[in-house]
């Protein structure tokens, strides 16, 4: 509503938008339920394959897992140019979810 409102959809393009829902679908992909800390100290082992913001990390890698995957191929169509910037797109807001950064 508030991007509808203020002018900000119009200017996005349909990948853009596409980024944005995205994100915003598998911004808590398979979120265990407790923080990235908790999962540091308990010495999980998705704590140990990142160094940062581990649980976005992980939603990310997830979300790319899951749409390039030979059962759903859902950016197979995309030039490699086009498919980074969309990545780069979906990585950075998820990333922005990180409340520890806020």
């Amino acid at each position: 509503v508030i991007a509808r409102r203020t002018g900000t959809l119009d200017r996005l393009n349909a990948w853009e938008r596409f980024a944005l829902l995205a994100a915003a679908l598998c911004h808590d992909l398979e979120h265990p339920g407790v923080t990235s800390i908790f999962l540091d100290r308990a010495g999980a082992s998705v704590a140990g394959a990142f160094k940062d913001t581990v649980l976005e990390k992980h939603h990310v890698l997830r979300t790319f897992e899951v749409m390039v995957g030979q059962d759903i191929g859902l950016l197979k169509g995309l030039s490699s140019d086009s498919y980074w910037d969309f990545r780069n797109a979906v990585a950075g807001c998820i990333l922005a979810t990180d409340i520890a950064k806020h």
